[in-house]
């Protein structure tokens, strides 16, 4: 059996995530590491429109560009 990754299959771009351990994020929580955040904005520049789950009840959402505002991509995406 092959495997495949995102980006074997070309499907990089995500519109919504939710991330936690035992119970869905609530105030603020949920939020993916710096590493992620770093990797999902490679990953497809449209991600940075990427809307991520931060409360659980009260359905509140950041977008991934709110948590990195100043990207060092956005210089080098722009110039494409």
């Amino acid at each position: 059996m092959e495997k495949y990754s995102f980006i074997n299959t070309g499907e990089t771009r995500i519109k919504r995530m939710i991330a936690f351990r035992k119970e869905a994020p609530k105030v603020n929580g949920g939020m993916p590491c710096g590493a992620c955040r770093e990797f999902l904005m490679q990953l497809s520049y449209e991600n940075r429109d990427m809307e991520i789950l931060t409360d659980y009840d009260s359905r509140k959402v950041v977008l991934l560009k709110e948590l990195v505002p100043n990207w060092w991509g956005d210089k080098r995406y722009k110039k494409i």
